[in-house]
């Protein structure tokens, strides 16, 4: 995890309750502390402060897969188009990022990717020929929202409809 990353040395003071906690989750997960720390840190410079500003909700599991079959699949497609550029254009704006490509992959996809369990992403190819991969478990109404999703973050940049498949829990844009 830490190759080729510069370290800064640097010291700070933390409560004893939380210390304690660390100390048992570091052992529990078999890293030293200042790998955990930096793990916590690393998520919350990554994705936290992302989802805080989106005001976004944790769900279980179970939860959100029930209420994944409780609505309908022609409703889910509309949503992700219509309100995923929306969020992610204003998180950028308050992220002071420009909206483009190569920061949706870097600063979106890459950590919703690692911190949410929404899916898997990969990305093929470069240009013209670039494939931005996401898989996950959530089955077909997952698919078909993530692929407005995508659609509507995607048109929002480029301008114009990306092609995108669906096939089984993989959703590939090409862009």
């Amino acid at each position: 995890m830490s190759q080729g990353k510069k370290f800064d040395h640097v010291s700070f003071r933390i409560y004893s309750e939380v210390m304690t906690t660390l100390d048992r989750e570091a052992e529990r997960l078999r890293v030293s502390v200042n790998s955990l720390v930096n793990q916590v840190l690393s998520n919350y410079t990554a994705f936290n402060r992302i989802v805080e500003h989106m005001q976004a909700v944790p769900l279980n599991r179970a939860l959100f897969t029930q209420m994944l079959e409780a609505i309908e699949i022609s409703a889910m497609e509309r949503i992700g188009r219509e309100l995923g550029p929306k969020i992610v254009k204003q998180t950028f704006k308050f992220l002071n990022l420009d909206y483009d490509v190569d920061n949706l992959i870097k600063h979106y996809f890459q950590p919703v990717s690692m911190h949410s369990r929404w899916y898997v992403f990969n990305v093929a190819g470069s240009g013209s020929n670039r494939r931005l991969m996401f898989e996950h478990p959530y089955g077909p109404k997952w698919s078909v929202f993530l692929k407005g999703y995508l659609g509507g973050i995607i048109k929002s940049i480029t301008g114009s409809d990306p092609r995108i498949t669906v096939e089984d829990g993989l959703v590939t844009a090409f862009c």
